[in-house]
Parts: structure tokens; sequence; C-alpha cells
């Protein structure tokens, strides 16, 4: 599990170390120690030490993931999580290189039911734009 805190010399590494020693996977985008302009939360909450997670990691974490999929030459499965609260954000993922996707904070919202409601908005997302499978999707 990798965190999209990581730069490009880091992220070579990792994806070297990977390949060379044929790791089965990665999961891409755990929290962040890094704190967006865009955050909404109270100055006080902002300063607080640890890991962010949820939608205000989902950019950060997709791009990461490209970056993770191109280094690996697409040939690593990589979870995608970090920011996971609908279809489309869950359908940005794959189209970035994840074979899966992860949902944590979603889950502690929305509850069980967040599990349909996201795979029916990624089912209809799929289709909008012609794939017939996950598979088909990832890193497309």
């Amino acid at each position: 599990k990798i965190a999209p805190d990581l730069d490009e010399s880091n992220l070579r590494d990792v994806a070297e170390v990977v390949m060379e020693l044929a790791i089965d996977g990665i999961i891409v985008g755990n929290t962040t120690v890094g704190r967006p302009d865009n955050l909404l939360s109270s100055p006080d909450l902002v300063k607080e030490a640890g890991g962010l997670s949820g939608p205000p990691l989902r950019d950060l974490s997709t791009a990461i993931l490209s970056d993770v999929y191109r280094l690996t030459r697409g040939k690593v499965p990589l979870v995608g999580c970090g920011g996971v609260s609908t279809g489309e954000d869950a359908y940005m993922k794959i189209r970035s290189g994840a074979s899966l996707v992860e949902l944590y904070t979603a889950l502690i919202y929305d509850g069980p039911r967040a599990v349909s409601r996201i795979k029916g908005e990624l089912a209809e997302a799929l289709q909008r734009d012609g794939f017939k499978s996950v598979q088909e999707a990832v890193g497309a």
C-alpha cells in the first residue's frame, strides 16, 4: 500500500522494486498527510496530524494511480483507493489503471448501500463509454 504523497522519483523506485520482485499487486492512494487547499474543515481540524482520507484525496490519489500504472506498464494489478464515493469516482480509478477499487470512507458515511449504488453508477459509466467489462476499461 503506497501513499499518494510520493514524488516521481520515489514512485519510480517503488515500481522498479515491484517489477523486480514480481509483487502480486499494489494498493495505491492510501491516506495523505497533506492538506489540499480546497479542504473545507475548520482551521483547527486542518492542523490535526494524521492521514486524510475521503473525497479530498480523490484527485491526488487518482493521479498517483495513473503514474504507477504507467511506471509498471500495466503489468501489476493495482487497487485504486482514496476518495471513492460514486460510481464515477470508481470509474476514474479504473480508467487510471485500477483492476480493483477499494471503498472505505463511503461505507462509513453511506453504509452498505453505498456498494450497490456505486456498482450501478459504475455499470452506467462503462456502458456510456462502450465498455463491456471493467477489464476492458482498466487503463484505457
